[in-house]
């Protein structure tokens, strides 16, 4: 009978060829087995404009303690990152606070109780979110000005809607890093051979 003798080693122990390659087989097993799409899109905060601008625009947000654009959570909000990018998140947004959004798209008060708006994925193959805006009533026509104003706040939604594409792009991009694998491979004492 022979006794081989191994020696187990912690991420941190090995040297630097034998961490690149730990980092890339694990890397390998995350592209195959992985649930990051869902990671990336239960961000509560994922869907809230940059904070000094909502802090400029609402004042009032400083206080306000929770996203004006909340996240419902639901599992269906489809998105692409490649070739065929786009994201309908128009079953994930909450408004939370209505009068705040309606400020940080710029719509003037007077013409807040005006409005019905929906917020819905594109009649498309591979769909966008998008705001759409109505007269509550449909004696009342907006004047050419509201409806430029309208407009400019479609444009400043479809905008955003691009940046939180960026958000989840970035966070699924950190989910396959060599910094976010290595800590992985450190916080749950993986064990290695020599190389």
């Amino acid at each position: 009978m022979k006794t081989i003798e191994l020696n187990i080693y912690q991420f941190n122990e090995l040297s630097k060829d034998a961490q690149s390659k730990a980092i890339e087989e694990y890397r390998e097993r995350l592209y195959k087995y992985n649930t990051f799409s869902e990671y990336a899109l239960d961000d509560c905060y994922l869907y809230e404009p940059r904070h000094t601008e909502i802090v400029d625009l609402c004042p009032s947000y400083a206080d306000y303690g929770k996203p004006i654009i909340g996240n419902s959570g639901s599992r269906k909000v489809y998105y692409d990152l490649d070739r065929n990018r786009h994201l309908d998140a128009s079953n994930g947004i909450v408004i939370n606070n209505e009068k705040m959004f309606f400020e940080w798209l710029e719509i003037p008060e007077c013409m807040h109780n005006r409005l019905y708006y929906t917020i819905k994925g594109t009649w498309a193959k591979y769909p966008d979110t998008i705001i759409r805006f109505e007269e509550n009533d449909i004696s009342d026509e907006f004047t050419e000005d509201e409806m430029n104003i309208l407009e400019n706040a479609q444009y400043k939604f479809s905008n955003h809607m691009e940046e939180v594409l960026d958000r989840i792009s970035e966070a699924y991009e950190y989910y396959f890093s060599d910094e976010y694998i290595a800590e992985q491979l450190e916080i749950n004492e993986y064990e290695f051979t020599e190389d």
